[in-house]
């Protein structure tokens, strides 16, 4: 057990060590280790901890989160044996007394045996010492039903000690002293009987009997309004005592009339004047007019149908015991309060009693709204007049809610800042509404529905624009206006502001506008028109940031690419991964970064704008990107080069890749390591776009940057099936240039060697060989070994796809050799393949043979699919080649055997439509078709134009053969088109086939 560790709830969680405070993390990391504070040393499942912290709906990775919340608690509570593991959940072992909670608790149960032992003065002593533990809403701002249930369940307790020592102190000759309490107490709980019989009685103890019965009538009438029911027996048989003037409620003889000062104490604030009706009192002011506070709503509101109806059926008062609360949070800019204001105007019919609105100014970082401020405007909407406002900010809110109990109407609170800002504003109970805007999620208040604004989909974008710029005017650019709005990110007071700039200008067309705000560095001040502007929108938001929130903010604003992963991200800071998760989150919280999914950020588009336009007035910020570009770099690549050596074992190309300057991820084999290439070759592809727009020769950076970028795209090379292969080609591009500029050979040599292998993948022929033979020429004057036997093995492809087999057998023979001396199995292996296909494409089949024949044993040993597939499909070939059909149809056969289950589709694709061939040749027409049809579909599934062409020819012969001669012609035709648009020379075997079917 740890020593001196203690907790509170009773308001907002802490935890401390001593006189040492303890970080809590995040609010729903707190929320798990509250329900296991509560549950008092018993343990808690993970079922019943997603319950509690998510309810009906939990994320996808609840469980995750959870063990993640578990590892943090116990590095911040560093003992072994504190948090410990039960079954699937977690247990607290901790020391009594550790929590305020258990404290009240036992403080209470300790009054109420004082109390009746008759030692009253001791019981309250010990009621006030309880009470004294709340310091504000219990578990405030802790998200999840349990959280919720347990601030009931405390609120509650807090409520029965109140009452237990407003009781004490009235038997003690203290009700002068406790009728400001009780009447607080009695209009923040119009329907609790108990302080309504306390108070009764303390009037009467100071001589207001007329006050005490108007009170009962008032308490009457709230219980039959509100819920249908009369008064309990206690409180009745109170009343009838002080109608037949019961002097023991008058307390010590002679003495309630220096208690009290007399009948005459004036009626504080509390609905004036429906009490100066029930006590006779006259001179009453008029009542005030219906308030209609809330602005107009735009008249050019646009889209957001189903949301707006959410929000109304939310609004929908239910006549529970609190207002219907419905909340909107989102991104400066995204429309939230013209949504207020729609939404406001859509239901104003159903709260005749009228409508309040304020603007609580919670982006304002030096200025927020005081509730108390609001306050006064509200109550004094309602009639309150000056000399009546209570003086505090508690009084103010009890009389709100008094005022507005029983009533019908819609509060509307405009950006507000926090939840804290907003409870004292929340009227009584009864059929109310509450509609609040915040650029943050407002955790902990009672809300029936949560709208997370997002910005407009493309036709409600359009809808805006047009409505503003005119539809004539749209409609003349329709592309052009499409491609503005989404330079615009689709927020809809960017789509507003250029609307309203063209709509100002009549002679600009929309063309005109989209290229201004096609160069970043001016977008900002290009969305600005009249006093609307984004700039200023966002600048609001940065100004409440920590400095570590805001530095956070502009590094990764200058990062490229539409998204960063959270071990990416505390890379690029150089923080710890948790800390790191705990700022990311504090930026998605005040609507600053977005999170698509845990574990992931991106900026909105202008949000990144205006990130790297405060970078911009920040030199150690001009500095520290260049380390953010480095330590995401580091880890990128390292975690890469482990990833390489998953998809291709044994492969030296992992070795050469680097130097490595970081603790790279590690994978239980090849499916988590695809997994992560898949998830992280964007932010690769970026990183390396951006490395290679800086690699300026006068322009500073850390040595082996560039080729550090190379490297890594390299590294991701084999997974090009899994990620976005087509943005490698002009990235490859921009990494070759920049290396020939700054003169790096052996940079240049990689960079072009990557470019050839994605253009050999597109079979895009001319611009492969021209690349492979670039990075041979660099490599070999390099020295780069490693790379310079890739590129010969894919120039050596080439020249087989081209037909110049002599040359293509001479790459492959270099390669092998230099595979032989790097000790590279696998890639000797592979390379004497490829170098048997082209003996078999030469008329040397009978080579081919016992080549494909000697290497199977050794990628068997091992376990190389891919090349094990690979051989046996080559070994077919030759057979077929030899004339050696049944052997050939037996190799296909053991191809699709291991590539099927292997995953290796294309692979399943050319063993299918090469056995169809065989089997054409040996008359088996029926099975022949059949396999190349579902060679076909695979081919084109796959997107691979040259082996659909290959699989229409074997279909196209198959067809004729059975007699079927224009079904034939159209797949020739079909095969003719593909060959000749990727210009192989294919296309005269074709023609010749197609010629004889015309003879």
């Amino acid at each position: 057990m740890t020593a001196g560790v203690r907790f509170e709830l009773l308001g907002p969680m802490r935890a401390y060590r001593g006189d040492e405070r303890l970080g809590t993390g995040t609010p729903q990391q707190q929320a798990m280790l509250a329900v296991l504070l509560l549950r008092s040393g018993h343990g808690a499942g993970l079922g019943e901890l997603i319950d509690a912290l998510w309810g009906e709906e939990p994320p996808h990775a609840a469980v995750t989160t959870l063990r993640t919340y578990a590892w943090r608690w116990r590095k911040v509570l560093a003992e072994p044996g504190v948090l410990v593991s039960v079954g699937d959940g977690y247990r607290l072992v901790l020391e009594k007394p550790c929590l305020d909670v258990q404290e009240a608790e036992e403080l209470a149960a300790r009054a109420a045996v004082e109390r009746g032992a008759g030692r009253r003065e001791a019981a309250a002593k010990l009621l006030r010492e309880a009470l004294g533990l709340w310091q504000g809403e219990p578990l405030a701002a802790l998200p999840g039903p349990y959280a919720e249930r347990q601030r009931s369940r405390l609120e509650e307790l807090r409520l029965r000690l109140l009452e237990d020592r407003l009781e004490l102190d009235i038997e003690a000759g203290g009700e002068a002293a406790a009728v400001p309490d009780l009447r607080l107490l009695t209009s923040e709980h119009p329907l609790r009987e108990r302080p309504v019989a306390l108070l009764m009685r303390a009037l009467c103890r100071t001589g207001r009997q007329a006050d005490a019965l108007n009170l009962f009538r008032t308490a009457r009438q709230g219980l039959i309004s509100e819920i249908g029911l009369e008064p309990g027996p206690e409180l009745v048989s109170l009343h009838q005592r002080i109608l037949s003037g019961d002097q023991e409620l008058a307390g010590a003889e002679e003495d309630g009339g220096r208690r009290g000062g007399g009948s005459g104490a004036v009626v504080s604030g509390v609905l004036a004047a429906d009490v100066a009706a029930a006590a006779g009192e006259e001179g009453v002011a008029e009542a005030p007019p219906v308030p209609a506070q809330t602005p107009s709503a735009p008249g050019d509101f646009t889209g957001r149908a189903a949301l707006v109806r959410r929000l109304a059926e939310a609004l929908t008062p239910a006549g529970d015991s609190g207002p219907a609360v419905a909340l909107i949070s989102g991104m400066g800019g995204v429309g939230k309060t013209a949504l207020a204001l729609h939404t406001a105007d859509r239901v104003r019919d159903r709260f005749p009693d009228g409508q309040l609105y304020a603007d609580l100014r919670g982006t304002d970082a030096h200025d927020p709204c005081d509730p108390g401020h609001v306050l006064v405007g509200f109550l004094a909407a309602l009639g309150v007049t000056a000399e009546a406002l209570p003086a505090d900010v508690e009084g103010r809110a009890a009389l709100f809610r008094s005022m507005t109990a029983g009533r019908r109407m819609l509060v509307v609170l405009d950006n507000a800042r926090d939840a804290a800002q907003v409870r004292p504003l929340l009227p009584g109970p009864g059929r109310c509404a509450v509609l609040v805007t915040s650029r943050p999620r407002l955790a902990g208040l009672p809300a029936r529905h949560q709208a997370d604004l997002d910005v407009f989909e493309l036709p409600e974008a359009l809808e805006l624009f047009g409505r503003v710029i005119g539809r004539d005017r749209l409609d003349a650019e329709p592309d052009t206006a499409r491609e503005l709005v989404a330079t615009c990110g689709f927020l809809p007071l960017a789509v507003r502001i250029v609307a309203a700039r063209l709509a100002a200008r009549p002679s600009w067309t929309v063309a005109l506008l989209t290229a201004r705000l096609a160069d970043e560095r001016r977008r900002l001040n290009e969305l600005r028109v009249g006093d609307l502007a984004i700039a200023p929108v966002f600048e609001l938001g940065y100004r409440q940031l920590s400095d570590e929130q805001a530095r956070a903010f502009r590094v990764l604003a200058c990062l490229d690419g539409p998204g960063i992963g959270l071990t990416s991200a505390a890379a690029a800071l150089r923080a710890d991964e948790f800390h790191v998760e705990e700022v990311l989150e504090s930026l998605v919280d005040v609507a600053m970064l977005e999170s698509p999914t845990p574990g992931r950020y991106r900026f909105h588009d202008l949000l990144r704008a205006f990130g790297r336009q405060c970078a911009g007035a920040y030199r150690a910020d001009r500095a520290e990107l260049g380390g953010a570009l480095d330590g995401l770099l580091d880890h990128l690549l390292a975690t890469a080069c482990a990833a390489f050596r998953h998809a291709v074992p044994g492969d030296p190309v992992a070795g050469a890749l680097g130097p490595l300057r970081a603790e790279p991820l590690s994978f239980a084999g090849l499916e988590p390591a695809r997994t992560w290439a898949l998830t992280e070759s964007e932010t690769a592809l970026a990183l390396a776009a951006q490395i290679a727009g800086c690699a300026r020769p006068d322009h500073p950076a850390r040595p082996g940057r560039l080729r550090a970028a190379i490297d890594l795209l390299i590294a991701l090379s084999p997974f090009h099936q899994d990620t976005r292969y087509g943005q490698l080609a002009p990235t490859g591009l921009l990494l070759a240039e920049a290396a020939a500029r700054h003169g790096d050979r052996k940079a240049e040599g990689r960079a072009r060697f990557l470019c050839g292998t994605i253009a050999l993948k597109d079979t895009r022929l001319a611009e492969a060989e021209t690349e492979a033979r670039l990075a041979v020429l660099a490599c070999r004057e390099a020295g780069d070994t490693v790379v310079l036997r890739q590129a010969l093995n894919d120039l050596g492809l080439v020249a087989q796809f081209l037909r110049r087999f002599d040359e293509a057998i001479a790459c492959f023979d270099e390669a092998i050799a230099l595979a032989r001396e790097l000790d590279h199995r696998s890639g000797e292996y592979a390379t004497t393949v490829n170098a048997a296909l082209a003996r078999v494409r030469s008329g040397r089949a009978h080579e081919a043979v016992p080549a494909c024949e000697a290497v199977l044993p050794g990628l068997r040993e091992m376990d190389d699919r891919h090349g094990i597939c690979y051989a046996l499909y080559v070994l077919g070939l030759a057979l077929h080649a030899t004339g050696r059909y049944e052997e050939a149809i037996a190799r296909y056969g053991e191809c699709l055997a291991v590539a099927g289950p292997a995953g290796i589709r294309q692979r399943v694709a050319h063993a299918r439509y090469r056995m169809a061939d065989t089997l054409r040749a040996v008359g088996r027409h029926a099975e022949a078709q059949e396999q190349a049809e579902a060679a076909l579909s695979l081919c084109r599934d796959l997107g691979s134009d040259r082996d659909s062409g290959h699989a229409l020819v074997v279909l196209g012969r198959t067809l004729a053969e059975r007699g079927r001669a224009e079904e034939a012609r159209s797949r020739l035709l079909s095969a003719s088109a593909l060959f000749a648009k990727l210009g192989l020379p294919d296309v005269a075997d074709v023609e010749e086939l197609l010629a004889g079917l015309s003879a």
